[in-house]
């Protein structure tokens, strides 16, 4: 007969409930952090961090681990001895963003109509919630998981560059651990994601020079140079959506997202700036994608630029974030999909998966919910996915 923790995730009550006390710990990233979430007490991920590493203790964890990333927002590694060596990794980022526009109380966790309500509770601390509450019924039961499980808690994914997943990677290096399977923890509703997007991000700034707006002969309009460049990165764009795509992410993408210049009405700009993102697909790097996007910029631009990179360097160098892919008949993904009756598939945003690439034998994004509802003025997951994700965890991690 099933013993009863097979039958967790049939309890929407104490599934709910195990996410809303998630989400009644606030851990908005330390770079989005405004008023109302210093109303609630200190910013970043520090308090969930020691919470966390406290109850994966109580779940039954024989090793954890809090590894600093930033100062007060360390990562934690909780190990949970399987019935084989066997390694599988979970990874929950535990930072949240911004709770400024929230139309709904941000960390009240409260249950109503179904739904666990809060920052957070969707993405992503519904699954950490859920896996929390299956182990600690396998404690209490007796029973232990297939595979042995590492838990990774993760800092600063939603901004700041991917720092905790960039500082785990490292540390599964230094510590020589070979992971057989990896589940980056997003809202994908239910369905396996085998790839996504990578990306470089640049700041370009024309320097022109300041004059009397009424003599503008005297003057180098640093606004009106940026116009070309724009256009040059919107036929760049265009350019890239005529190729064909070698894989199912499609084709590589240029956007110029932000921009910024003058000082006033009656002044001639000697400075303008512009973001410039660039998604990378697979089998592109990098670097050799900075240098083709910058040799493009200068050579439309009519005056002086200077070209910096946005996003820190990768561990091995790179200047920016590579694409991940793998097949969608690998193993672990036709496990889900077929599991959830979904369809693999892959997704535009990014996750700590782009940190991860050759890290496991077989990676995956995958999680309950919609990404589309995330970020949002409310925030909420369904209870009904809750117990869905737990006999999804259940059958993957076969405890006896």
């Amino acid at each position: 007969m099933p013993s009863r923790s097979r039958h967790l995730g049939a309890d929407p009550v104490l599934l709910a409930e195990s996410v809303a006390e998630l989400v009644r710990i606030p851990s908005v990233n330390t770079l989005q952090a405004g008023p109302r979430a210093h109303e609630h007490g200190p910013i970043g991920e520090g308090a969930l961090a020691r919470w966390l590493a406290a109850r994966t203790r109580e779940c039954g964890s024989d090793t954890v681990v809090l590894d600093e990333v930033r100062p007060g927002r360390p990562n934690v590694y909780a190990r949970f001895p399987g019935r084989t060596d066997r390694l599988v990794v979970v990874d929950v980022h535990t930072d949240t963003v911004t709770v400024e526009h929230m139309t709904d109380p941000p960390f009240d966790g409260r249950v109503a109509d179904g739904r666990v309500w809060g920052r957070g509770a969707l993405d992503s601390k519904a699954t950490l919630g859920v896996l929390l509450a299956l182990l600690d019924g396998w404690r209490r039961d007796g029973l232990r998981p297939e595979p042995t499980l590492l838990l990774a808690g993760t800092v600063s994914e939603e901004v700041g560059g991917l720092l905790g997943a960039t500082r785990f990677r490292e540390w599964v290096r230094e510590n020589d651990i070979r992971i057989d399977q990896l589940l980056v923890a997003e809202p994908t509703e239910f369905r396996p994601i085998h790839g996504l997007k990578g990306l470089v991000l640049l700041e370009v700034t024309a320097r022109g020079v300041a004059a009397h707006s009424s003599r503008p002969d005297l003057g180098v309009n640093a606004i009106e140079a940026m116009a070309p460049v724009i256009a040059a990165c919107v036929a760049e764009n265009a350019r890239l959506q005529g190729l064909a795509a070698a894989t199912e992410v499609g084709t590589g993408t240029v956007s110029v997202t932000r921009i910024s210049g003058g000082e006033g009405t009656n002044v001639i700009p000697d400075r303008c700036a512009v973001a410039v993102g660039r998604r990378i697909v697979p089998g592109e790097e990098p670097g050799e994608v900075v240098a083709q996007l910058s040799a493009l910029i200068r050579a439309a631009c009519p005056i002086p630029c200077e070209i910096t990179s946005l996003l820190p360097q990768t561990p091995d160098g790179q200047p920016g974030t590579p694409a991940f892919y793998q097949r969608p008949d690998s193993e672990l993904v036709r496990f889900l999909a077929e599991t959830c009756g979904t369809t693999p598939a892959v997704a535009p945003f990014g996750t700590n998966a782009l940190r991860y690439a050759g890290l496991a034998r077989e990676l995956v994004v995958f999680g309950p919910g919609s990404i589309e509802l995330a970020h949002q003025a409310t925030e909420y997951v369904e209870i009904a996915d809750l117990a869905r994700l737990a006999t999804v965890l259940s059958a993957w991690l076969d405890p006896a």
